[in-house]
């Protein structure tokens, strides 16, 4: 055992889920991706084994959009679909289009254009039922985007402008309009990358789409978003011929990139000098540029800006006279242009094949989940998951809360097993637990605890009156007796006939006892609405106004 002065300081404290989403969160916000990926990946992790599956959905987002950042592009697709996975599970739209908008990002990265088309394609789908513009927005910004990437640019401004009308007038992030106005600034360098003849005024419109940029990212202390916002803005300018800014300016961008390691972005500045040489017609610079280009896409393994530095490579050597530099850049070019469309098809494969496997493995996991929590004939929680949900829901209780606890039982079942059969009895209590879930609400704790016995809890607000709560849980509790008796059963057996008698306890949750001691006045109120002469509610309340 540790004593004395600094024996405090050597117990560390592990942090909880939602801990880890909030320090994750905050690396990105600031743009220290690593940090953010770890602290993102230790969430995953502890909400896995807790089977908290909306912090895991929140971690797994993370993990992709960060992973994205740092150019793990296979890491970032796996955690984006299983994060897609995830959402759905929950159906959580929102999550389901953050998700998707995540993952098409990552399959455009690894040249998976199909893939990226789909995902964006489901995500627009999914969006149409969201009411909130700001995520409306970043769907057709990032369809946008990937219209860009593929040389589809009538497409991508059609689908910025609607981004952008998405936002109207309203208050918008910083970080949303940085996104809307770096993807209109990149599209207009796509442009240009892509031979167009883009017309001056439109290029130094974008530089100051990149500038306004800029300024948001200094604001927002994000070095990522800077270095970004620097390399559009250095590009633009080259083809503006505005050198003695457009080279300070890529520079700038070089330097944030290799202090952060931001190796995707290191990549796109050195690309951006070979660009701006190759199109100056100085071959021997763009040579060498272009070797630099090589080595470090090669690291990365960026097929698409390798196999368009031999391409261009190929053409230096070829303008320089070097005929056979030219034919070897040529081949190399050609190799790589097969290997990058065997690599696709691989990383697609591996992709698919994982996913394939998440999927069985989840799918067990959930199926083993219902086995320990789930009764088999109703649906309805087991006994089990009651008695361990109980007390954590009292303990979560905040101050001004109440609760009701109630069991409920089935008026003579065994007359029922005994004129009929078990397997009509079976098909009662499956019958019953349907009508009841279509009485209860969705938050309100409902399992069968028993043969012919389930229990009911509600948590329910801080009245003006308590006697106005008493008798609003009374009639409710009625009404749910009622849709029990009247309900008919001749499809199940002629004749059958099935009634409920409940009893409940409804306590302030500063009075609450334990657990225990709930359940067993409210089955002390159950058997004496049994002695009354049973179909009925009996309650009582255990605080006083």
């Amino acid at each position: 055992m540790l004593t004395g002065p600094g024996a405090d300081a050597q117990v560390h404290e592990v942090p909880d889920t939602s801990t880890l989403l909030l320090r994750s969160e905050e690396a990105r916000t600031r743009g220290d991706y690593r940090e953010g990926r770890r602290l993102a990946e230790e969430a995953v992790a502890l909400a896995t084994d807790a089977r908290d599956d909306r912090s895991l959905a929140e971690a797994l987002r993370l993990v992709c959009n960060q992973a994205l950042r740092l150019g793990d592009l296979e890491d970032s697709a796996r955690a984006g679909s299983d994060a897609v996975l995830v959402a759905e599970r929950l159906g959580d739209r929102p999550g389901q289009v953050d998700a998707l908008n995540l993952l098409s990002f990552a399959y455009l990265n690894l040249a998976l254009f199909e893939e990226a088309l789909e995902a964006i394609e489901r995500s627009i789908e999914r969006v149409a039922a969201v009411a909130d513009p700001e995520l409306r927005s970043g769907t057709f910004n990032r369809a946008g985007t990937i219209r860009s990437a593929m040389g589809d640019f009538d497409e991508a401004a059609d689908l910025f402008d609607r981004a952008a009308a998405e936002l109207g007038s309203g208050d918008v992030s910083s970080e949303t309009r940085f996104c809307l106005l770096t993807n209109t600034a990149d599209l207009v360098l796509q442009m240009a990358y892509a031979g167009q003849d883009v017309p001056a005024g439109e290029l130094r419109r974008g530089v100051e789409l990149a500038r306004e940029a800029l300024t948001l990212a200094e604001e927002a202390g994000n070095p990522y978003r800077q270095a970004l916002s620097l390399l559009n803005a250095g590009s633009l300018s080259t083809y503006l011929d505005d050198l003695d800014v457009a080279h300070p300016t890529l520079r700038a961008s070089m330097e944030l990139s290799r202090t952060h390691g931001y190796r995707s972005l290191e990549l796109g500045v050195l690309d951006a000098f070979a660009m701006d040489a190759f199109r100056r017609k100085d071959f021997a610079e763009a040579l060498d540029r272009f070797g630099e280009v090589v080595r470090l896409a090669e690291e990365l393994t960026d097929a698409t800006v390798l196999v368009r530095a031999h391409q261009l490579s190929s053409r230096c050597h070829e303008e320089l006279g070097r005929f056979r530099e030219a034919l070897d850049s040529y081949r190399c070019f050609h190799e790589l242009e097969t290997r990058q469309r065997t690599q696709t098809a691989q990383v697609r494969a591996r992709l698919l094949g994982q996913t394939f496997e998440i999927q069985r493995l989840r799918s067990q996991a959930v199926a083993l989940g219902r086995q320990a929590h789930e009764d088999p004939l109703t649906g309805l929680d087991n006994r089990r998951s009651f008695d361990a949900t109980l007390p954590d829901l009292l303990a979560g209780l905040g101050e001004r809360d109440w609760v009701c606890v109630c069991l409920l039982d089935v008026d003579h079942f065994k007359r029922v097993n005994d004129t009929f059969g078990h397997a009509v009895g079976d098909r009662v209590l499956r019958r019953l637990a349907e009508v009841m879930r279509e009485e209860v609400r969705r938050r309100d704790v409902l399992a069968r605890i028993g043969g012919e016995e389930f229990a009911l809890v509600c948590v329910l607000p801080a009245p003006e009156r308590v006697d106005h709560l008493a008798d609003g849980l009374q009639q409710r509790l009625d009404r749910l007796r009622r849709t029990v008796s009247q309900t008919s059963w001749a499809d199940i057996a002629p004749d059958l006939r099935v009634t409920l008698s409940i009893g409940g306890v409804l306590t302030r949750s500063t009075d609450a006892p334990p657990a225990e001691d709930l359940l067993r006045q409210a089955d002390r109120l159950l058997y004496a609405a049994k002695d009354a002469g049973r179909d009925r509610v009996l309650t009582r309340s255990l605080s006083v106004p």
